[in-house]
């Protein structure tokens, strides 16, 4: 009679288990180190500026949406030299702004190492015209601007894809 030896799997369940965790964890990093992270810069300050007045900035950007929009001129960018104007009207009146104060800032969302303020070129009735908008890459942009009209603060961005036509 010959004697069957009972054998157990257990053991090596749990190696394998544990195996799997380290080479996942190990493909993870590797993985965030090809894509660090970046700093959003909507409020176009640093974080550790914009956590000490967070509260405050939120707090102008809402009563700004409330007495004005903002509108852009374009759908898209060509790579090359693009124009944008920005037209801001006062949502109480119906009636254009014309003594705005604009910083501009064009971005990727992936990067800010292709950051590029944008100097305000000149503005007409209400009509904000930028036109250093040079596009180097195709792909996903992002305009941010922080206007300043009298005592209102507000900060908008806008999403743009830029193609070759």
């Amino acid at each position: 009679m010959s004697k069957k030896k009972d054998r157990n799997y257990w053991p090596h369940g749990i190696l394998a288990l544990i195996l799997a965790v380290v080479f996942g964890g190990a493909l993870s990093v590797r993985e965030a180190l090809k894509h660090p992270v970046q700093e959003s810069n909507y409020f176009m300050k640093k974080y550790q500026d914009f956590e000490d007045h967070a509260y405050d900035l939120e707090k102008q950007k809402d009563e700004f949406d409330k007495n004005f929009s903002i509108s852009y001129s374009i759908k898209k960018l060509r790579i090359g030299q693009n124009q944008l104007k920005l037209k801001i009207i006062n949502r109480l009146t119906d009636k254009p702004i014309v003594d705005a104060k604009i910083e501009l800032l064009l971005t990727r969302p992936d990067t800010t190492k292709l950051d590029k303020k944008v100097k305000l070129l000149k503005s007409n009735n209400g009509t904000y015209i930028f036109e250093d908008l040079n596009i180097s890459r195709l792909g996903r942009w992002q305009i941010y601007t922080t206007t300043r009209i009298k005592k209102y603060r507000g900060f908008n961005s806008y999403d743009i894809n830029a193609t070759r036509k």
